[in-house]
């Protein structure tokens, strides 16, 4: 009897300690994001009772393992405060998710298309390995008037949201050695 109720326990204790290594611990930002758009390449923010195409591009590692994941694209001139709205919202959500914003804004360099080049004012957020970059870009146009004059005119607006896993980015096969 006392064998048989060891058994028991032991098999409890097995099962206790086989279910403790199996929960894994909280889902990453990038992962999170990258579930949710995995399968496309183009969506519709709505924000402000408007609403703002987007693209999405992931970037992964040599695990193929997502570290970054944007979302970029130009809007409209009079989107322009529903953009800075939603970047303040996901800034402050970032905030309340145990970020850090860095003080002061980062220039990004991101060319999507191989075509041109937007240069993007950031807001730089960090948690661990984690990082969250949020900006907008006016995009200018110079008018030229009657007497031969420019003056510049907001026409729309470059947005850049990432979240991105520092530590995965950098991460890389070892090659495999030569054998024979």
């Amino acid at each position: 009897m006392k064998n048989i109720c060891f058994i028991i326990i032991g098999f409890l204790l097995i099962n206790v300690a086989v279910a403790q290594t199996k929960t894994a611990g909280p889902e990453l930002d990038v992962d999170r994001v990258y579930n949710l758009y995995k399968d496309t390449s183009d969506i519709v923010i709505k924000t402000g009772g408007k609403e703002i195409k987007a693209k999405i591009k992931v970037s992964k590692n040599a695990y193929d393992k997502p570290y970054s994941v944007i979302c970029y694209g130009e809007a409209d001139a009079d989107m322009d405060e529903a953009l800075q709205k939603l970047k303040i919202d996901l800034g402050v959500a970032k905030l309340q998710a145990g970020y850090k914003q860095s003080p002061g804004t980062f220039p990004v360099t991101f060319n999507p298309t191989g075509s041109y080049e937007h240069v993007i004012k950031i807001s730089y957020f960090q948690k661990g390995g984690q990082s969250a970059k949020y900006g907008i870009q006016k995009v200018m146009y110079n008018d030229q008037d009657v007497n031969g004059l420019r003056s510049p005119r907001h026409v729309s607006d470059f947005f850049y949201f990432e979240v991105c896993d520092e530590g995965r980015r950098n991460a890389s096969k070892a090659e495999d050695k030569f054998v024979f």
